[in-house]
């Protein structure tokens, strides 16, 4: 009797699909890391997401694998891509093979954009767009998960609030959008688009005056090649990470900015005492 209920039981579940048992995540690529950023936080467990490009190690923005993770996408794969553009520049130069989404037409600013905590969940609306188009049963599910996304991207910048009045010079491509959401004094110096070209005339002086306000300078893996030789080893240099593709962006931000506080807290700069 208990095995003939048992058998009923399990008979029951796969004809039900499986209750969760079955593996029918929606598949998607995504053209830049970003969207993957976006695109895994929504999705959850719900969607398996694979990045057409990358981040390396030095912040370049890179085929994955050289190009191998385009090459090896099936006929029909789902993608989605900032626009046209972010597509072409991904190796995608038609729909025919693929179904591409794209979420702007064209994308209104630069990528670098995307840092902004008040421009990054409009774009994440976007992409909870596009998923509930292929899913639809699960649209509830990523409407959830965009909440929780908006809410703790809040959350990350109310944490960077530590950073509240900290000075800091900015020499980053991307991160002086984050530095100013966190409260900081930020100076963005006159000369950088000089100094970019590696014409460093009046660069020394800058920093030495930086030095005496107890700023601290900050650059990121935007900052032109050249200017991050320069600035490399002075005690007051912090560098800003690219996010980390394996983590949800906001507890990545969350983290940032307290590593960034606890550099400067365990590091004061000339003229300042150690804050605790």
């Amino acid at each position: 009797m208990a095995t003939r209920l048992i058998s009923l039981i399990l008979g029951i579940i796969f004809l039900s699909g499986g209750a969760g048992w079955c593996d029918d995540k929606l598949d998607v690529a995504v053209t830049h890391p970003w969207l993957a950023l976006l695109a895994s936080f929504i999705g959850g467990p719900e969607v398996s997401v694979t990045p057409i490009r990358i981040w390396n190690a030095n912040g370049d923005l890179v085929m994955n694998e050289r190009g191998k993770v385009l090459r090896e996408l099936e006929d029909g794969t789902k993608i989605i891509a900032l626009d046209e553009n972010d597509a072409q520049a991904s190796g995608i130069k038609t729909q025919g093979k693929f179904t591409v989404k794209y979420l702007y037409s064209p994308f209104p600013v630069s990528t670098s954009s995307l840092y902004d905590p008040s421009v990054i969940p409009f774009v994440a609306q976007r992409v909870l767009t596009v998923l509930s188009e292929w899913d639809a049963q699960n649209y509830p599910y990523y409407q959830r998960r965009l909440a929780e996304f908006q809410a703790r991207m809040s959350s990350s910048v109310l944490v960077g609030q530590v950073l509240k009045d900290v000075a800091v010079c900015d020499f980053s491509g991307s991160a002086g959008v984050l530095l100013r959401a966190a409260g900081c004094k930020v100076d963005r110096p006159e000369g950088i688009e000089r100094w970019q070209k590696g014409n460093f005339a009046g660069l020394r002086e800058y920093l030495e005056n930086a030095r005496a306000q107890s700023a601290a300078i900050i650059i990121d893996d935007d900052t032109p090649a050249a200017l991050r030789r320069y600035l490399s080893g002075r005690a007051d240099v912090y560098k800003w990470e690219r996010p980390d593709l394996s983590r949800d962006y906001p507890t990545f931000l969350h983290e940032q900015y307290i590593s960034l506080w606890q550099k400067i807290i365990a590091k004061p700069l000339p003229g300042q005492k150690g804050r605790r």
